[in-house]
This record gives structure tokens, sequence and C-alpha cells, in this order.
């Protein structure tokens, strides 16, 4: 997952009965998980400014980021009932410090003058104004932040219905290039904060999601297509997500793939889970081509150990590239599509909430903290990463059993 400055990324959302000698195992899950979620929310509190801030970038460079503060509320508002009351002063100061950088058109955005990254920082806001009390001052930062990305949604070309960084520079906006991991987020940030599934919003990002994924079923928009063909590649078929349109090997995180003569864009696991969760989230039905198609290739693909799609790499640790986001949006798509356990083509059935919470415990440095082996897309920063990670604790705590 691409991210500027570290900008934070955001977003971890996860939830982790009989006699003695069953409950005892699923107990000992979870209570480990909430014992290390505490230790880690109390050093992220840590982290936090006096301005009710956290900081993003290099330790030289580091300046207030709205969005990763955003990621934090996310992270900590929907904490587990029996914490929430504790890491309730730190929230509300970040709500605070959220609320004091509003621009007049809604969004949040990073840098000194709050125009960096705008769509990208303002879908995680919304996720982070999602998940506490609606006072009215949230009530209206969260209509102001979903109509500033309906605006920003794009509205044609090959792009249509997909959401872009929002980078401004000194002399005026870029071009916006949409991708599916922004566009997920801010959808994300919709879906939390209760956007109608019937509005306009919805149906646009579904044309693009489709754009991203290899089913030529469905993803059969003749310009796009073309594109594809004049690059010597075509739409695959195996169900997988990628992260952008822009037909071109290098710019995509995987490369391409040849399957039967035919080179098509590779997908890869969090971009599947993120088309999976915010093709439901729009309201397409578990046995649409899409979803089906997506889940068809998580049910070959499943892993809570690598993430699925980079190949095997131990001297780089390819195969941990972007895993820490890969369980956020895994757990939010699997929840999503609410089947526990997950069968795949095996025939092995994964109760995944308890999975993912037993790789997670297994992973904390220090009890308190997560940091990727792989550094790729700032998974190198302990702050983004442990943020994650309680996101995702969040999603398996509710799902365990």
């Amino acid at each position: 997952m691409k991210t500027v400055a570290a900008v934070v990324t955001a977003a971890l959302v996860l939830s982790l009965g009989g006699s003695l000698s069953v409950a005892a195992p699923e107990d000992d899950v979870v209570k480990k998980l909430t014992e290390t979620y505490g230790a880690a929310a109390d050093w992220l509190v840590g982290q936090q400014q006096e301005s009710g801030a956290w900081l993003s970038g290099p330790a030289d460079k580091a300046a207030p980021s709205p969005a990763f503060t955003g990621l934090m509320v996310a992270a900590l508002g929907n904490a587990p009932a029996s914490l929430k009351p504790k890491y309730k002063p730190a929230v509300d100061k970040a709500v605070g410090y959220l609320l004091s950088k509003i621009n007049e058109d809604g969004s949040v955005g990073e840098g000194p003058t709050g125009t960096f990254v705008k769509t990208y920082a303002t879908g995680i806001a919304l996720m982070g104004f999602a998940s506490v009390e609606r006072t009215d001052k949230v009530a209206n930062a969260i209509r102001g932040a979903q109509a500033y990305l309906k605006q920003n949604q794009l509205k044609e070309g090959k792009d249509l219905g997909g959401i872009g960084y929002g980078d401004e520079s000194a002399g005026g906006r870029k071009a916006t290039i949409a991708n599916l991991s922004t566009t997920g987020f801010g959808a994300e940030g919709m879906h939390q904060s209760g956007l109608p599934q019937d509005d306009e919003f919805w149906k646009l990002v579904v044309k693009y999601v489709r754009k991203c994924q290899n089913n030529s079923e469905t993803n059969n928009d003749p310009e796009f297509v073309a594109e594809l063909k004049s690059k010597g590649l075509v739409v695959g078929d195996d169900g997988s997500l990628y992260y952008s349109t822009v037909a071109d090997p290098k710019a995509q995180k995987v490369g391409t793939k040849k399957v039967a003569d035919k080179e098509s864009i590779a997908g890869y696991g969090s971009m599947t889970y993120d088309g999976i969760k915010t093709y439901l989230y729009a309201g397409l039905k578990k046995d649409s081509p899409e979803v089906k198609s997506a889940i068809d290739w998580v049910r070959k693909n499943y892993s809570v150990e690598v993430h699925p799609g980079f190949p095997f790499d131990n001297a780089q640790r390819q195969h941990l590239r972007g895993l820490y986001h890969y369980y956020l949006v895994m757990s939010r798509a699997l929840e999503a599509y609410g089947e526990n356990p997950f069968e795949t083509f095996d025939g092995k059935k994964h109760d995944w909430p308890r999975e993912i919470a037993e790789q997670l415990v297994k992973s904390v440095k220090d009890s308190k903290m997560w940091k990727n082996e792989n550094p790729a897309w700032f998974e190198g920063d302990p702050l983004l990463v442990t943020s994650y990670v309680l996101v995702t604790c969040n999603t398996l705590l509710k799902n365990v059993k």
C-alpha cells in the first residue's frame, strides 16, 4: 500500500464460551490479545502530542499528521469495552485536533497548509470520526467529509468512480490518478460513517473496482481493454484485484503473470480483500460474479503467515510486504462476507479471527508494538503498524468464537 510521508495508511479494524476444557483455549487467545492490545494502546498514547496529534515522518522531519491521528482515533475509539474508558481522554484530545484541521471544503489534509493528499487523509479522518460519539461538531465533520469525498470521486475517464491521493503542488492541483488502496480507505470511511447504500457514490465506486479485477466477465470496458491490449496485456480471470488501472507492469505492485500465453496484471491479497469489502459495502451480493470470483481467489490463496500474491523471498522478505495492512483489510472483508469458519478449496476450515489473532500475538515486539521485517509502504514504522494492528484487533475481538 502506497502512502505519502507515512500519511497514515489508515486503518486497522478487527475483533477478536461449553465445558471448561473447550472454553479455556478460546479464553486464552482473547486474554492474550486483550492484554497485548492494552500494552500497545498505552504505548501509542504515550506518543501523542500535547496538541492531540500524532507525528509522522522521519525523526528529524516528523510533523503532526491529521491522517495518522485519524487512524489512531479509528483504533482507540473502537477499543474493547473494558479498555475504552481508559483511552477516552486521548481520543477526545485527538478528535479536538482533527476538528481544528478541517478545511472550508470539508476536507482534512496533510502538511502545514492542510492541502496535501486531501482525499486520502479525509477518508482516514472519516474513519476516525465514525468511531466516536456523534456530537454536533462530529456530525458536521462527517457530513463535510462525505460531501468532499463524493465531490472528488472521479466522474469521468478510465478511472470513473475511483479516488486518488489528492496531491496538490505549489503550482496547483496535479492530475489525480485513482488507486484501489485510497479508494478502499474512502469507501471504508463512507461505510463506517453510515453513507446510505443507495447513494450514487457506491454505484460509481463499483465501476472503478471492477476495472481493478481479473474477471473478464465484468471487467470489459472497451477503452480499458484496448489500453491493455496496446501493452500486450489482457484482463485475467483468476478473480484477484490489483492496485490501479495503469496498464504498465512497472506501475503495478506485483507486475504481471502469464497464463496460457496470455499476460495480465497480477493481483494480490490486500487489494483483493479491499475489493471484496468495497463490493459488499456497495450492496453487491455474495453470489455476484465480482464477489464470487474474488472469494474463489481467496479460497485458493488464504494465508495469515504471508501476503499472498508476492513471491516468497527469504532475503528481501517480499512475501511480507504490506503484511499488516493486509491483516486489516482481510479482517474487514471476511467480517463483511460473514463466513466463519472460512472454508478453502483444500477442504480446510479456518477460524480466521483466531488465526489472525494468534499470528499477531506471536509477532508482537517488546510486548507492545508491531513492526514489519519488510519496511516497504512505511511498515518499518512501528507507530503506523501498531495502529493498523489495533484497528484489526477491534474486528477480531468482535468475531472470535
